[in-house]
């Protein structure tokens, strides 16, 4: 069992997914610690699994379309102690796992990046998110759930396997990022908070999160988990 899997689901990344691979290792080197990086490809057409293999990632094939069954395969195909989910469009800066990882204590359950609390480049937030859309959707979160976040949608999180393997997730698209808080809430699972950086996507990237659609599926997930 190795101590890390940093698992990244991706969709024709094929312009960053090797400086995202090649950032997790060095941060292996770094922390001098047993890691993979797993790259689960969602359906790319382009030379994504190609160059991740290349760059030394362990690829597999997610037939089921979606972020959250993306990241649920990538789960289920790691046998790490801990996984830290990340994106592969590099807005995420993979160099800054250390912060996650320095975080753990025997007792904590997830380590999240908040943005809010870190630095965000400027373009690299839609003023609706980072103003209305993440606030009233952590707000949310914190009030149904007792939860005591800054940032409920920040896709950096760093979180214990064996807590993963106790939940049965049911989320398949974008509102599988609420799922994972609501889901630790319920379980009394520990998370503590980070302050981690947001850059801006690189120039001519079209991006796959769509705010109104995906936030709405968020709010509904949210109130519907609740009371069921």
């Amino acid at each position: 069992m190795s101590d890390l899997t940093v698992v990244i689901p991706c969709l024709n990344e094929e312009r960053t997914i090797v400086i995202c691979v090649e950032k997790c290792k060095k941060v292996f080197e770094q922390l001098n610690i047993q890691g993979e990086v797993l790259v689960v490809d969602n359906g790319s057409t382009d030379k994504t699994s190609e160059l991740a293999t290349n760059a030394g990632a362990k690829v597999v094939y997610c037939s089921e379309k979606g972020y959250g069954n993306a990241l649920r395969f990538g789960f289920a195909n790691s046998n790490s102690k801990y996984v830290i989910m990340g994106d592969a469009d590099n807005t995420y800066d993979f160099l800054e796992i250390p912060l996650l990882w320095n975080k753990l204590e025997p007792d904590t359950d997830m380590v999240t990046g908040s943005r809010l609390k870190g630095k965000i480049e400027k373009g690299a937030m839609p003023l609706k998110n980072r103003y209305l859309g993440t606030p009233v959707l952590t707000f949310v979160l914190n009030l149904l759930y007792g939860t005591k976040l800054s940032d409920s949608q920040c896709g950096m999180r760093l979180i214990k396997k064996e807590c993963l393997d106790k939940i049965e997730f049911t989320a398949t698209g974008m509102e599988f990022a609420s799922e994972l808080f609501v889901e630790f809430a319920k379980h009394k699972f520990k998370i503590v908070e980070t302050p981690i950086s947001l850059y801006k996507d690189i120039e001519g990237r079209k991006p796959h999160l769509r705010p109104w659609r995906d936030g709405f599926r968020h709010l509904k997930y949210l109130i519907k988990a609740r009371f069921k």
